[in-house]
């Protein structure tokens, strides 16, 4: 009897979880209500150019000093954000991955091929990313990182030919 009654209450919770859990499900969701502003690129340069006695002129008035801050935080979230570009942090997540390989290949030898790779990478992508943006420092770093990689194979291959050749076959 006691068996019955426990599976009848487990059945009507499993029911009415089943019954909620598209409405769970839709509350949890959160919908970004603003649009992003995502400008040109030619405006946004423009913009940024732009000094605070440019915009007095251009609107015609003094600017209150709420607008003053406001304009000035604009501008510098846009250059920021011109500044910052996803080449130099995909270039420096391939030099990162490719130091952390080559530790480990240290332990599993076959990782060291995938260091040698990720190192190329980071070391052609770091550099393509600075020459579109000289001051990324993420790019800087990627291919300090890549070059260190490569230092490192190299090395450590030198050194593997040196004792294998030292060994001698008689």
């Amino acid at each position: 009897m006691f068996n019955q009654t426990a599976m009848r209450i487990l059945s009507v919770f499993v029911i009415c979880g089943l019954l909620a859990a598209p409405f769970i499900t839709h509350a949890t969701i959160i919908k970004n209500i603003t649009p992003a502003i995502n400008p040109s690129e030619c405006a946004r340069e423009k913009f940024t150019s732009l000094k605070i006695k440019d915009v007095r002129k251009i609107i015609g008035r003094k600017l209150t000093i709420k607008e003053k801050a406001g304009f000035l935080v604009l501008r510098h979230t846009l250059k920021k954000k011109a500044r910052d570009t996803n080449e130099g942090q995909t270039a420096l997540g391939f030099g990162i991955a490719a130091a952390a390989m080559l530790v480990l290949g240290l332990f599993i030898p076959y990782l060291i091929i995938g260091a040698l790779i990720a190192g190329i990478i980071a070391v052609v992508l770091g550099s393509v990313a600075k020459r579109q943006n000289p001051s990324d420092k993420k790019a800087y770093a990627a291919t300090l990182l890549g070059w260190i990689t490569l230092g490192a194979i190299a090395l450590f291959l030198i050194l593997a030919i040196i004792i294998v050749s030292s060994w001698g076959w008689y």
